[in-house]
């Protein structure tokens, strides 16, 4: 009877450890945020460009206002990437790419959502 109570034990000892070993560490949680976040930025900046499977990013980081930011190289009407250029995806009405607005706009958004 004890051993079977010993048992008992070891077995629930046992599952606890699994499912504790299921919850995520603050830092896996914070960069399942982050993957998250900036995928979502991705959508909202290929939801303006011409041809959105060809949409090419590099340097996205989460800004200090919690926008994603990075910079996007894009096809212009004729077929020709346009360069890398920076944007800001707040919210997918408020995904705004550099050259939608005058460079000091643009700026003072970024300083203030992404720096």
């Amino acid at each position: 009877m004890m051993f079977l109570n010993v048992m008992r034990g070891l077995g629930l000892c046992a599952l606890l450890l699994a499912l504790a070993a299921c919850g995520k560490s603050a830092a896996q949680q914070r960069q399942e945020d982050v993957a998250t976040l900036t995928s979502q930025g991705e959508k909202y900046v290929k939801e303006k460009v011409l041809e959105p499977g060809a949409a090419q990013f590099r340097n996205q980081f989460i800004g200090k206002g919690g926008a994603p930011c990075g910079e996007v190289n894009a096809k212009d009407a004729f077929g020709g990437y346009i360069g890398y250029q920076r944007y800001i995806a707040v919210a997918r009405d408020l995904t705004l790419l550099a050259q939608d607005v005058a460079p000091e706009e643009f700026e003072q958004n970024w300083r203030q959502l992404c720096r």
